[in-house]
């Protein structure tokens, strides 16, 4: 349907004709985007140069950040290394001067303790001297005297020793602060050299951070012309960007307006095709009527001639002539009237159809399925009648037993929840419909010193309390002979583990109900009457362990009593 020459000239079957000098839309669309796709794949390379160039001159005032900010924090490091060298100098000079006034009072002590060594070897020489002029004494009348003489030298010699006692304790203890000093001396000395080790230390790693300071000056000035080269640079980018951008946008907007020019050329081309279609589809069309239309014609003409065994020309010239009432001719009716009132007497014949002659037996076989059906009627509308009074009779008992059973479980309830609370209050309330059975159950329950809420809006302990208080209340009013409670302790504290376990021992001797608890809680299982556990003394292999808590309880309680009888 397309016809190229060599030469590029183009012939469509719908008369378009393109010379090979026309500009083709789809050339310079096609010239357009790759000049496009250019001018994109040189963009990454241009804005990844442009990162690099600002990663590296962020990396360099990132370095030279870090190294300022090392070179403060060991100048500061410094200034405290001399702050504490000079306490450190101030407590020794502190402590020369305590240890010299140590030491003269340790020189005091010595002298005081020479001249208590003088004096009681004065004493001594007097005790000497005493003794000899009391043996004078003993001889003489006057020994009554000479014994109150000696007894007052005794007492002095006495309170000779006790001072020379105490002095002496004191130079001990002045002794052993002189040691504790001079350990503090040494103790000091040894800081003072770490100290001065540590200074030492700072300043040579000050004067390497001041190298690499200069270092890194030295670098920042190598680069500190290159931000600005790299804005220059990355401004002719930009403004290279900026052209191709412009460019980019003129052949966005000369691309849109081929592609608008396309489009319409497209519609255009759509809209001569429909229109060729539809004149196409109504040739066929008016080709098929008038091929129905003969169909048709030839279909009447060898109607009349099967009927009337003549051609449908001379047709007209038999038939009689009409007349009217009053005996004028009438004008002759159409074929197509004729046709009509031909089949609406067709019609009639065919609706009145066949004669019945089982009409009457049918109509009693009729009558008496009505009768039957009317007396099904008029049972089961009875039926229905007598069910629903039986509904509501059934309904009327139920709200009846449904109100007295939660009445029951409400105020066993009530009481449940105030023990194992150990107060509080709390109640059960029928909700969303006034009909008990099409009302919800809503807990309300109100801890010792909270406000009243909704099961929902409390913790996970008190939640469990609350639905251990129901469990037990519902329990009560209609008692089983076995229980079985898996875990409920397992969110409750000792002191609320011990209150169920009560509660469950009253339980137990009131309804005479076997409780079968699960549980890992100690003080549950120390509070039950027999033990089961399995244990696996071999991998693989469990084995069943019991232990009966009351025998070993009556054991424990005549050890108890033959002990207190012994």
């Amino acid at each position: 349907q397309i016809l190229v020459s060599k030469e590029g000239h183009l012939w469509r079957w719908d008369g378009l004709v393109i010379k090979s000098e026309a500009g083709d839309s789809h050339t310079i669309r096609l010239k357009q985007k790759n000049r496009l796709d250019e001018l994109e794949a040189e963009l990454p390379k241009l804005q990844q140069k442009q990162t690099e160039f600002e990663t590296a001159y962020n990396g360099v005032s990132e370095q030279l950040g870090t190294i300022k900010s090392d070179i403060q924090i060991l100048r500061q490091n410094i200034q405290e290394t001399e702050r504490a060298n000079a306490k450190a100098l101030q407590e020794r000079d502190a402590l020369i001067k305590k240890t010299s006034v140590i030491e003269q009072e340790i020189v005091k002590f010595q002298e005081k303790e020479y001249s208590f060594e003088s004096e009681i070897t004065r004493l001594e020489e007097a005790i000497t001297t005493g003794n000899d002029t009391l043996e004078s004494f003993l001889s003489t009348d006057t020994q009554a005297e000479h014994e109150t003489i000696l007894s007052n030298l005794r007492e002095q010699l006495n309170s000779k020793r006790t001072g020379l006692q105490d002095t002496l304790l004191a130079m001990e203890k002045t002794v052993q602060e002189q040691s504790r000093r001079k350990a503090r001396l040494h103790a000091i000395a040894d800081e003072r050299l770490n100290l001065k080790n540590r200074s030492i230390r700072a300043k040579e790693q000050l004067k390497n951070l001041e190298t690499r300071a200069k270092n890194t000056g030295e670098k920042l000035e190598s680069v500190k012309d290159r931000p600005e080269e790299i804005k220059k640079e990355r401004e002719t980018i930009l403004s290279g960007m900026g052209e191709l951008e412009s460019r980019r946008n003129r052949a966005a907007d000369e691309l849109a307006k081929a592609d608008v020019e396309l489009t319409e050329i497209n519609k255009s081309l759509k809209e001569a095709e429909n229109t060729l279609n539809e004149a196409r589809e109504s040739r066929a069309l008016s080709q098929g009527t008038l091929n129905a239309a003969q169909e048709s014609l030839q279909e009447k003409v060898d109607s009349v001639q099967r009927q009337f065994e003549i051609p449908p020309e001379q047709l007209l010239s038999h038939c009689s002539l009409l007349r009217d009432e009053e005996g004028n001719i009438a004008e002759f009716p159409s074929l197509e009237s004729i046709r009509n009132r031909r089949e609406k007497l067709i019609r009639d014949r065919d609706m009145i159809g066949p004669v019945n002659l089982r009409a009457d037996v049918e109509a009693t076989e009729v009558e008496q399925e009505l009768t039957t059906m009317l007396n099904e009627q008029n049972d089961l509308t009875q039926a229905i009648d007598e069910l629903r009074f039986g509904i509501q009779k059934l309904n009327k008992e139920a709200r009846e037993r449904l109100r007295i059973a939660f009445d029951h479980v409400n105020a066993h309830f009530t009481k449940l929840f105030t023990r194992l609370f150990g107060g509080g209050k709390a109640h059960l309330a029928l909700v969303d419909s006034d009909d008990p059975l099409e009302a919800g159950l809503e807990i309300f329950a109100q801890p010792p010193g909270k406000s009243l809420q909704s099961l929902s809006l409390m913790s996970g302990g008190e939640q469990t309390l609350s639905s251990t208080a129901l469990i037990f209340a519902m329990f009560l009013t209609n008692p089983s002979p076995i229980c079985v409670l898996d875990e409920v302790d397992a969110p409750l504290d000792d002191s609320n583990v011990d209150r169920v376990c009560s509660l469950i021992e009253e339980i137990a001797e009131q309804s005479s109900t076997r409780f079968i608890i699960i549980t890992h809680h100690r003080l549950t299982m120390a509070r039950m009457d027999r033990l089961y556990g399995v244990t696996m003394a071999e991998r693989g292999v469990s084995q069943l362990v019991s232990v009966d808590m009351t025998e070993q309880q009556l054991d424990l309680l005549e050890e108890q009593i033959g002990a207190a009888n012994g």
